[in-house]
This record gives C-alpha cells, sequence and structure tokens, in this order.
C-alpha cells in the first residue's frame, strides 16, 4: 500500500525532497516510457532574476540530449506559452575519491523555464504527481542521440579488424624472437675495433669462430653450494669424481656450542660405561689392579 501511494504522489503531492516534485512526461502520448524530471519553483537569489522568479520553473536531472527548443515545445504545449529556456549543464565534482583519482566526470543538467505567466507554473507542479502526464510530451532528439550513439561506437575498433591484427602479430612473433636471438649472436664491433664476445659462439667477418670461454661456478656465500649444480670437485679441477656434502651443519655459533655441549656430554658417558665395566671385571676376579710401590 505505501508503494502504491508513492509512486501515485500520496498525501505529499509527489514531492520528493527539498521541494522538488517528481515530473513524468512520456516519449509519446500514450506511452508508458517516459522522462523522469525534477522540478521546483524558482528561488531567485539575484536582484534581476526576482522580477520573473513567480513565473520561472527551476527543472533538474535532465540528460546530456535535451535541448533548450524540446524543453520550450514541450511546456509551451502541455502547461501555457513560454519566453525563455535557460539551458545549463555544471562539472560537479566527482563524489568518492576513488572516482576523483580515476578522472571520473559527472554533470549535472538543469533549466530554468520562464513561462510568460505565473499560472503556468502552478499548472506544472499541479502535474509532478508521480503520475504519467497527458499534457505533454518530451521525446528524445533524434539528431543528438545518433551522432552520441556514432561517438560512442568510434572509440571501439571493428571487432573482425582487431582479431586480424591479433593473429597476425602472433604469427610473426616467433620470427622477431628468433631475428633478435640471431643479433645477437652475431659479431659486434666496439669503437676500438675489438669484436664483442657473447655467450656460446661467436662469428666474426672472415668466419672465424670465436667460443666464449666458460664462466666459474659461483658459490652462495658461506654455504658453498655451487648455482648450477656443479661438483666443488669440477670446480677446483681435481680428479676425484666423489661429491662432497652440501650440509654444513656447524656453520653458525649456536651449533658449535650445541656440538661441543654434545661431545661433552658423550664423553661423559663413554667415561661412565668404562667405569662400570672395569666395576664388573673386579667382581668376577677376572684380573687384578697392582699397586706400584
Amino acid at each position: 500500500m505505501a508503494r502504491g501511494k508513492n509512486a501515485g504522489g500520496g498525501s505529499n503531492g509527489g514531492e520528493l525532497v527539498r521541494g522538488y516534485k517528481l515530473l513524468r512526461l512520456p516519449l509519446v502520448a500514450g506511452s508508458p516510457v517516459t522522462r523522469s524530471l525534477l522540478v521546483k519553483k524558482h528561488e531567485a537569489r539575484d536582484p534581476e532574476e526576482k522580477a520573473s522568479a513567480g513565473r520561472t520553473l527551476f527543472v533538474t536531472h535532465l540528460d546530456s540530449f535535451t535541448t533548450e527548443a524540446q524543453l520550450q515545445r514541450c511546456f509551451s504545449t502541455g502547461f501555457g506559452p513560454v519566453e525563455k529556456v535557460e539551458l545549463k549543464c555544471v562539472e560537479k565534482k566527482a563524489g568518492k575519491a576513488e572516482q576523483r583519482a580515476d578522472q571520473v566526470r559527472l554533470h549535472v543538467v538543469f533549466a530554468r523555464i520562464i513561462f510568460k505567466e505565473a499560472s503556468s507554473v502552478q499548472k506544472a507542479l499541479e502535474a509532478a504527481t508521480g503520475r504519467i502526464t497527458a499534457h505533454a510530451v518530451l521525446p528524445p532528439p533524434p539528431p543528438v542521440l545518433k551522432e552520441q550513439l556514432r561517438a560512442r561506437k568510434e572509440l571501439y575498433r571493428d571487432p573482425v579488424e582487431l582479431r586480424r591484427e591479433i593473429d597476425e602479430w602472433m604469427a610473426n612473433y616467433d620470427e622477431r624472437q628468433e631475428q633478435k636471438r640471431l643479433q645477437v649472436r652475431e659479431s659486434v664491433v666496439d669503437e676500438d675495433g675489438f669484436t664483442k664476445v657473447v655467450s656460446g659462439i661467436t662469428r666474426t667477418a672472415d668466419g672465424l669462430a670465436i667460443r666464449a670461454a666458460r664462466r666459474p661456478t659461483l658459490k652462495t656465500g658461506a654455504f658453498a653450494e655451487s648455482i648450477r649444480g656443479t661438483t666443488d670437485a669440477a670446480v677446483d679441477g681435481s680428479v676425484s669424481g666423489k661429491k662432497k656434502s652440501k650440509e654444513q651443519p656447524d656453520f653458525y655459533r649456536f651449533q658449535l656450542r650445541e656440538k661441543r655441549r654434545e661431545d661433552i656430554v658423550d664423553h661423559r658417558k663413554r667415561n661412565a660405561d668404562d667405569m662400570e665395566t672395569v666395576k664388573q671385571m673386579r667382581k668376577s676376579k677376572r684380573f687384578k689392579v697392582s699397586s706400584e710401590s
């Protein structure tokens, strides 16, 4: 019930907020498709506007397709002769910080419709009940709409042409990469006349092949681990093929302390075991301990 009362205007005569009323104008007479406008009596602040303030209707919630000729024809037909229409578009600061960061621009379109008679303003306000009015129509301007649609369409490329261009680029990608690799392999002569040798085999202009020296395998700090898995014996040039252990258990200081502590505990344990063995052997009289004089 509340929804139907608001849709029909209710007890507040179609007033929405801050004195504005909802005026629904059909695109064509008898059409359920409408353009919703917010209207109220104009409050003049400029002394020059106070003379015509009683005959002025303030209209907002307009779209960018609306023209002054449209508004004059619509309101003069539905509510009374119009003396002048002042249409303005103002850029509004974006409300959210994300929109301001993305350079999103918001525009507000409003108009002041000055009638020749003050009674026309009252007729327009009485028609703004939230229901579709039968007094006037406000069709969209076809030329402006077509221009906007054409401009929006030009923002995007033809999908068939874009697809063909992408396919050609992908087909030539491998070839371009191979050419880059060949250019890197080619000999390059610096300003002093020396041939720059890159990794692998470099061929000079006279056909001479220069093999780049293999770089020694670097080690990763104190852990002494080879980067490419090369053993320490191969780096040092030794004949032995045994791989050295990569584990370094006694690297950190706390590991050294723990190792010493474990050695002491193990020594004491072995000493206690030896003393227990000697004690058992004495009891069994397997040997005698002679004291030196």
